[in-house]
């Protein structure tokens, strides 16, 4: 066998091994239960109080973020529809009309893409805590 057969070849198991260690990780990090905050019992608010921007972010699944108003107060947020870059992002970008994010209203930017607030409910520390830990 030639260098440029042996080069090829290999090339072609290295990118097959990549895919599948690319597939096997995406497959992992979607593989969590939806979340559904009637189950939780938390509370639905129309909107939160928001001076500049949030002060923490985590994503939760591709349709549920936990954004943290200040340190003291987290908010689960849930997405109109599925944002498939939101658990691989560095950073969003929240709308707001004044000082407060309005369900309904505003919306969550991700990548470049909009994606509408469908419903936020008021959480305590240690629930925020908890579900951002997947417990």
């Amino acid at each position: 066998m030639n260098r440029t057969k042996s080069y090829a070849l290999a090339a072609a198991v290295g990118a097959a091994l990549l895919t599948l260690v690319i597939g096997k990780s995406f497959a992992a990090a979607t593989n969590r239960p939806a979340v559904n905050a009637e189950d939780l019992g938390l509370e639905q608010v129309d909107s939160i109080p928001m001076l500049m921007r949030p002060y923490s972010w985590s994503p939760i699944d591709e349709d549920t973020v936990i954004v943290w108003a200040t340190s003291r107060d987290p908010y689960l947020v849930e997405l109109a529809f599925a944002s498939h870059d939101l658990k691989f992002s560095h950073a969003i970008g929240i709308t707001q009309f004044g000082s407060r994010i309005y369900a309904k209203f505003d919306a969550v930017t991700v990548a470049g893409f909009r994606y509408p607030i469908d419903s936020i409910y008021k959480m305590t520390r240690e629930e925020a805590r908890s579900l951002a830990r997947g417990t």
